[in-house]
């Protein structure tokens, strides 16, 4: 078979990508990519090109966003959302690969949730707050959410994981400092649909290492609730974290609905990679990276000094 560009079997797509044979035959029908060239035989072939796409579709997903988002999007989103990934040169709270990760993981293929639990809490004490998030739970989602995808993990393993980053989450907090009494007081929030309730406690507890004074309702809270207690505390900061995974009419109508009935004295903040999907009718302050954020909060508890 003559082609301008070389074609490979399916065989090596699963090596190149770590995608299984079995899943991309599921996204070829569900999401109609990647559609392959057929041999005279009729087995798959896929071009460098389609290989080099679900790798950076194997990025997105690893970062944790869905399939039905990914897989079928179009170049021009695939790379936007890439853009929005977290590197070097664009934040400072960069997840990165400790050797630790490969003993977490081990702990939860072997099923032995103790010793998990115990190097969790093990690295926080030694790291500290900020680098516990970014080189150990942070990553460790990204694999998770992998695992997710191809059932190297059971779920029963996955929730108990998620379970124990949360809880050690907790501790984290209980390490920090009150925040004083002129620390930016600020309510964290996602709305409905996100399900990404780690995530959003990462941030939090970024948020409350870095000084700020969040208020916490829980994961996806009612709106309702989220408005009186703007009201009622005179809470000067409203964050929405949003993933461009969620970003729909239906996200754009509860921002709508905050702009209308947030107190005035409350200022909109929003975060994270659907930030810049939503529209600019408010004129919000977005923040696509977490550094960003954490300057800002520090910008605004430490303004610079008149001369």
């Amino acid at each position: 078979m003559q082609s301008e560009e070389s074609l490979y079997p399916i065989s090596v797509v699963e090596q190149e990508t770590g995608i299984s044979k079995e899943l991309l035959r599921m996204w070829e029908r569900r999401y109609e990519f990647p559609v392959p060239e057929r041999d005279g035989s009729g087995n798959r072939l896929y071009s460098r090109s389609q290989i080099e796409r679900l790798q950076n579709i194997n990025k997105l997903l690893a970062a944790g966003y869905r399939p039905g988002f990914v897989v079928g999007a179009d170049e021009e989103k695939l790379d936007r959302l890439l853009e929005e990934l977290p590197d070097s040169s664009t934040s400072n709270i960069t997840p990165g690969e400790s050797p630790l990760l490969d003993d977490l993981w081990e702990s939860l293929r072997l099923r032995d949730f103790r010793t998990h639990r115990r190097l969790l809490r093990q690295q926080l004490t030694a790291e500290g707050v900020r680098q516990f998030i970014t080189q150990i739970a942070a990553p460790l989602q990204q694999r998770l959410s992998r695992a997710e995808l191809d059932d190297s993990l059971p779920g029963f393993s996955l929730q108990i994981a998620t379970e124990q980053i949360l809880e050690t989450l907790a501790l984290a907090i209980a390490m920090l400092p009150p925040p004083d009494a002129k620390a930016l007081q600020i309510v964290l929030a996602d709305l409905p649909g996100e399900n990404r309730s780690l995530e959003l406690q990462m941030t939090r507890t970024l948020l409350l290492s870095s000084g700020a004074d969040v208020l916490f309702l829980g994961s996806e809270p009612n709106m309702e609730e989220v408005l009186a207690c703007l009201r009622h505390c005179a809470v000067p900061v409203l964050l929405i974290a949003i993933s461009a995974a969620s970003v729909s009419a239906t996200t754009q109508q509860a921002i709508a609905h905050l702009r209308r009935e947030m107190p005035a004295q409350s200022t909109l903040w929003l975060s994270g990679s659907g930030a810049e999907e939503i529209d600019e009718e408010g004129g919000e302050p977005r923040f696509r990276r977490l550094r960003e954020l954490l300057e800002a909060v520090q910008s605004w508890q430490n303004p610079p000094r008149s001369s």
